[in-house]
């Protein structure tokens, strides 16, 4: 504020005009003004980290933002111009790259290149198919011979066998009837359960299912080859054991062939189902 003049008439008063002192806490002001920005000045000493933090939370930020739409089922649209759509985008994109990077693959075990994992479960999926030909029951050569070595895996164990058939949409006309389908996959699971029978498995240990064309390995499949892989049957080793089937009060043993277990969950053999 200007101070008053000191001299006792204001018409006496030429060498200090008020507007001097007006003038001179302008200046004042000012020069606060710009000692407070000096102040608040990014100091020489700070890199690329800072921007790098900055960048960090804006996107940080931005994914936020586009949580909080996808919560309200939002889609992002990949030729959007906007930056939550692109930060929506890149974490989608940095999400893939993580799981194929970071996360151990898990395949099935064992040298046959058709070895396949079909499904969840406690029951092992390792090794090849047990293929049959269309509209047939009957055990094709590499069927035989992948049905020897389950058997010689299972052979003395008493965990429960599941022996599934399965029938594909080839093996019948489009006419064909549910029944017939059933009939088949079931046939095909008989004549595994049989063979193995005769390599001295136990029938006890043995369940024979049949799935018709309800558990495809191709959904959707109308090439010739991708139909084939569906005519198939599955072997698969549980961990439950026999004697947990049978009533123990009635002095019920399992049979002496079948003394021994598998480790949970088994595997049957290099040719386990599929």
């Amino acid at each position: 504020m200007s101070k008053p003049c000191p001299c006792k008439k204001h018409e006496e008063c030429e060498e200090c005009p008020e507007w001097i002192f007006t003038f001179a806490d302008l200046v004042m002001l000012m020069m606060g003004f710009f000692v407070i920005l000096w102040v608040l000045k990014p100091s020489a000493g700070k890199s690329a980290n800072d921007s790098q933090s900055a960048a960090a939370a804006q996107e940080q930020w931005l994914i936020t933002v586009g949580e909080i739409r996808s919560s309200l089922g939002y889609i992002p649209d990949p030729k959007s111009s906007d930056p939550v759509d692109k930060a929506m985008i890149r974490q989608k994109m940095g999400k893939r790259q993580g799981a194929e990077t970071t996360k151990p693959r898990k395949g099935a075990v064992g040298t046959d290149h058709l070895s396949t994992s079909i499904r969840a479960g406690k029951q092992s999926a390792v090794g090849s198919r047990l293929p049959f030909e269309a509209g047939s029951a009957q055990l094709l050569p590499e069927t035989v011979k992948a049905l020897d070595q389950i058997a010689e895996k299972i052979l003395g164990h008493s965990n429960i066998v599941m022996v599934k058939g399965h029938a594909s949409l080839d093996d019948f006309p489009d006419a064909a009837t549910a029944a017939q389908r059933m009939d088949l996959s079931l046939r095909r699971a008989q004549a595994a359960e049989d063979y193995l029978i005769a390599k001295g498995i136990e029938p006890a240990v043995l369940r024979v299912q049949g799935c018709s064309t309800f558990e495809p390995v191709k959904q959707r499949a109308y090439s010739a080859e991708a139909q084939a892989e569906n005519r198939r049957v599955e072997v698969e080793a549980t961990a439950e054991l026999l004697e947990n089937r049978q009533d123990q009060s009635a002095g019920a043993a399992a049979p002496a062939s079948t003394a021994g277990s598998l480790a949970p969950p088994a595997v049957a053999g290099p040719a386990a189902a599929k």
